[in-house]
């Protein structure tokens, strides 16, 4: 978090200099500082209401490594881990943003243009870190190195810089980076002009006529992470930090300038601020970061108090941290973990329906439970406590969800009997020609019986030898992830839902890997009768021009299974084409079902290395974290292409026949702004559409009689009409 109004300030103090300087340098890159800079220079305002990540992230992820390349600059991209810990139960209130989002829809609807386009630049529909796994995977396949901080990002890059092996030996980040212990930060880069930015910190020093103490008491009183500003100073820009810096300078230090103003100052007696203040102050000085020998140590271990864990929590096992580090397992879960209680902000479609609610209460909070019974488990005991979740509708309410692990579906106890089978994941990979395990490869592994009870660990057997293949512990971590959601059940044997996936492949062996993890999100909401043709308890849209209620239907139906996949994009431009609220409440689902089947992937997978099932000497850890499932969550866009497209196909004069004509009608209605950005043409992302339909309609046939009679027969009706609608 930046320091509020140092930017300002030191903007002034900076010294440009050419980019050859930097030439052949490691250069420490405070990861979150540099994506920030990536996310607003593709400016994809429509985001919030099309879901998904930016389409043009990757490309300009790529064009920043190149200029990085080019420039003969070998960078090493920290990333935050863990927040201080909140002893408060977090507050949850999305009034503001939800009324924006309602305001921008509004405007949409009613076609005013540049309205709807206000609001939605106004709101801020990323969270950094529900990027990371993508940009770790584009890091990974470009060779550059990244780490995850145990905590802060600047902690970490100083100490890397001060290391006597020189990691690092640079540091380019936002300017808070001069609390902590450095002589130069490197602000800005500008590839074009071949120019950086850099500030010293002794100009700044000398600037205001501070040390280096006083410096860190400026920067906190002016405002930083959980130090909110000193009531006193509202200032605008860089006045308020020259005149923070004549209050210490009149007072000496901090503290005595807060405890001069505490008696006579209602707004910093009532919310104890001296007391934010000092832990905030020890919390930089002694930050953990994670030194070049595996352990987490604060950093000035010597100075720091023994209660520093009062401040920035409860220490974690350093195995734990290094998972953290390489990406393998989200900080979203630890802090939930360390912290006690979490936190469920509104989705992009606000959250309205009873539908995502009913989701969200029911088989989310299982899956949470499961994730958090996976870590502690393998921890110390301290943290198998009670575990809470508040809800954004709950508002200034005291309700509390608590994670109840006895009512998981299958317990963590349940997974623990896995060893080596008869088959090889490593072996049967170079035999079918895959890269990497997937959900109905690791399904074929189990799909005779025999194979399967060749994989179950006897009661009071031999102890099973560690998991030494790479493939190996994929494929185990697969089939642990799927008995958990119960695609594979005790005996390790595929259920009907783990037979779906395998029917639904069957039909279609050439079918690309991307759509394996969108058929187990379509399975699991299909489980909870969400993907259905039937609409939600709220309906967003106008009234629709068409009168046959069967193709309503199946246009609903055939479109939500296309929001699973999402659109294929060059990644030149934004989308800026039509939008519906409709079917971002599906994709809000499906993003939650999604983010949460990942952090339960990495729980199992954690869960695994802290229980010694893999021998870890022998893992890539990085390829492990960057090939874990349900990194990408998909956009809307495809399934508004297939709504366009059967629309305009269902109401025009010449009927099926005029496939062609609905396709062009499509395009016209998208604009060539929107369709520039897709990788391929409407009709060839229409037909991965309709490819990736066949595949979940194969899967969802299988399951006549475990599923309802209804839903089997909206399928059914649906690809009865979408037969003849095809090209």
């Amino acid at each position: 978090m930046p320091v509020r109004h140092l930017d300002h300030y030191t903007i002034q103090k900076c010294q440009t200099q050419p980019l050859s300087t930097l030439r052949d340098i490691r250069l420490g890159i405070d990861g979150n500082v540099w994506l920030r800079k990536i996310i607003t220079s593709t400016s994809e305002q429509y985001l919030g209401a099309i879901g998904g990540t930016p389409s043009t992230l990757r490309a300009a992820i790529e064009k920043e490594l190149e200029n990085f390349k080019t420039a003969s600059i070998h960078p090493l991209f920290v990333f935050s881990g863990l927040s201080l810990i909140r002893k408060e139960k977090p507050s949850v209130s999305d009034d503001l943003k939800i009324a924006k989002r309602n305001a921008a829809w509004d405007a949409y609807y009613a076609g005013k243009l540049e309205t709807q386009t206000q609001f939605w630049s106004s709101l801020t529909s990323l969270h950094q870190p529900d990027l990371f796994h993508l940009v770790f995977r584009i890091l990974r396949e470009h060779n550059v190195d990244y780490l995850r901080a145990p905590y802060g990002t600047c902690a970490q890059l100083a100490y890397l810089e001060k290391n006597p092996k020189q990691i690092i030996h640079a540091i380019y980040a936002g300017s808070e980076a001069l609390m902590f212990d450095v002589d130069r930060v490197i602000t800005h880069i500008d590839f074009n002009k071949q120019t950086f930015s850099v500030i010293a910190k002794s100009l700044v020093l000398q600037d205001l006529q501070l040390s280096d103490e006083q410096f860190l008491d400026l920067c906190l009183l002016a405002g930083y992470d959980h130090c909110p500003p000193f009531p006193l100073f509202s200032t605008i820009g860089s006045y308020a930090i020259k005149s923070i810096s004549d209050l210490l300078k009149q007072h000496r230090t901090g503290f005595n300038a807060i405890q001069a103003h505490a008696n006579n100052n209602e707004q910093v007696f009532k919310p104890n601020y001296g007391d934010l203040f000092w832990k905030m102050r020890f919390a930089v000085r002694h930050l953990p970061v994670l030194s070049d020998d595996g352990h987490v140590k604060p950093m000035n271990a010597e100075q720091a108090p023994s209660d520093i864990h009062e401040f920035i929590g409860f220490c974690l096992p350093d195995e734990l941290y290094y998972y953290l580090s390489r990406g393998m397992i989200s900080e979203a879960t630890l802090n939930t973990l360390v912290c006690g209680h979490g936190a469920e902000y509104s989705p992009l479609c606000n959250g309205e329906t009873k539908e995502y609610r009913n989701l969200l209460n029911n088989d989310i909070m299982k899956m949470k439970a499961q994730t958090l019974a996976l870590l502690t488990s393998q921890v110390h005991q301290y943290y198998q406590r009670k575990i809470s979740i508040v809800f954004w509708y709950d508002g200034t309410s005291s309700t509390e969800h608590t994670l109840k692990i006895e009512s998981a579906p299958v317990t963590v106890d349940a997974i623990m009997n896995w060893k080596s089978g008869k088959l090889s994941a490593a072996t049967e990979l170079k035999k079918a020609g895959i890269a990497r395990p997937q959900f109905s490869f690791c399904l074929k592994l189990v799909a005779d019986t025999a194979d399967a009870a060749s994989t179950v660990l006897a009661k009071g057997g031999e102890a099973p030898v560690p998991v030494s293949e790479i493939a190996d512990v994929q494929a185990r971590q697969l089939l642990k992830l799927m008995q958990l959601r119960s695609f594979v059940d005790a005996s390790h044997v595929p259920t009907r839902y783990g037979k779906a996936i395998l029917e639904g492949f069957k039909a279609h062996p050439s079918s690309p890997a991307e759509y394996q993890e969108a058929l187990f999100v379509a399975l699991e909401l299909l489980r909870s009768e969400l993907l259905s043709s039937r609409p939600y308890s709220h309906n967003y849209s106008k009234k629709t021009t068409i009168e046959n209620e069967a193709a309503i239907k199946a246009i609903r139906l055939v479109s939500r299974v296309s929001c699973l996949l999402g659109a294929r994009f060059k990644g030149v431009k934004p989308w800026a084409g039509p939008m519906n609220r409709d079917l971002l409440v599906f994709s809000s689902m499906s993003k939650l079902v999604t983010r949460n089947l990942r952090h339960l992937g990495e729980a199992v997978l954690v869960n695994m290395l802290l229980a010694n099932e893999c021998a870890k000497e022998d893992l890539d850890y990085t390829e492990l974290a960057t090939s874990l499932p349900f990194a990408h969550e998909p956009s809307t866009v495809l399934a508004l292409l297939v709504k366009q497209y059967l629309e305009s196909l269902e109401t025009s004069e010449g009927g099926v026949e005029n496939a062609e004509k609905a396709v062009q009608q499509t395009e016209e209605q998208c604009g060539a702004t929107s369709l520039s950005t897709l990788a391929d043409g409407v009709k060839e992302e229409l037909q991965r559409a309709f490819s990736f339909w066949d595949v979940v309609y194969d899967a969802v046939r299988s399951l006549s009689g475990t599923i309802s009679k209804e839903l089997s027969l909206e399928f059914e009706e649906s690809n009865s009409w979408l037969k003849t609608r095809r090209f």
